[in-house]
C-alpha cells in the first residue's frame, strides 16, 4: 500500500538516502536540494511547497514536491487552457530499488487524489514537466491521465526550444491533467 507521509525528524535520514537509478541523475533534482528549496521558501515567507515522502508500508520509496501557482493571463496555460491556478509537481522520484514495481503509478495516483482536495487553494489543473528523452516518465504520467500541452523549452535555460537543435536531451516537455 502506497501512502504520502510528512517528513519528520524520524524519517528524514531515510528520505535523504533515496536515490534514482544510474543514468537518471539528470532527470530530477536531488532530494536534499528539494528539501532545502522548501526550507528557503518557508523562511522567506513564501507559500511553502507540499513535500511528502512516499511510503510502501513502512519503507520510504520516494519523494514528491508540489506547489500551488496562480497563473497570469500572459502564461501559456492561461492562453491555451484558461487555467487561472494550477498545482505543479516540481519533483517526483522513486528510489532505484523500487522502480518497475508499480509504486510510481500508485504514488502519482495518491498525489492526484491529494491535489483534488485543493490543499492550498482551488486550481484548474495539475501541471508537470519532464525531459523529452525520459520515456519512463512520459509513460507514467500518461498512464494516470496527463496530456502533453505542446509546450517545449530548453530545460537548462528556460528559453523557447528551437526545433532545429540536435541536443534533444535538453528539451523539457509540459504535461497537464485537468481538475
Amino acid at each position: 500500500m502506497i501512502e504520502l507521509r510528512k517528513i519528520t525528524q524520524n524519517n528524514l535520514r531515510e528520505v535523504l538516502d533515496l536515490r534514482v537509478a544510474s543514468g537518471q541523475e539528470g532527470h530530477v533534482d536531488s532530494n536534499i536540494y528539494r528539501l532545502a528549496w522548501a526550507y528557503v521558501k518557508e523562511t522567506n515567507n513564501e507559500k511553502a511547497p507540499l513535500v511528502f515522502s512516499i511510503y510502501h508500508h513502512d519503507k520510504a520509496v520516494g519523494l514528491v514536491d508540489m506547489g500551488f501557482f496562480e497563473i497570469s493571463e500572459a502564461d501559456f496555460l492561461f492562453e491555451e487552457f484558461g487555467d487561472k491556478a494550477t498545482y505543479g509537481i516540481n519533483h517526483f522520484m522513486i528510489d532505484y530499488k523500487y522502480q518497475g514495481k508499480g509504486f510510481g503509478k500508485q504514488a502519482m495516483q495518491k498525489v492526484i487524489e491529494l491535489l483534488r482536495t485543493f490543499p492550498q487553494g482551488k486550481a484548474d489543473a495539475i501541471y508537470l514537466s519532464y525531459w523529452k528523452t525520459n520515456q519512463a516518465a512520459r509513460g507514467l504520467y500518461a498512464s494516470v491521465g496527463f496530456v502533453e500541452t505542446g509546450e517545449i523549452w530548453d530545460g537548462q535555460t528556460g528559453e523557447d526550444w528551437d526545433p532545429e537543435r540536435e541536443d534533444i536531451e535538453r528539451a523539457e516537455v509540459g504535461a497537464r491533467l485537468g481538475l
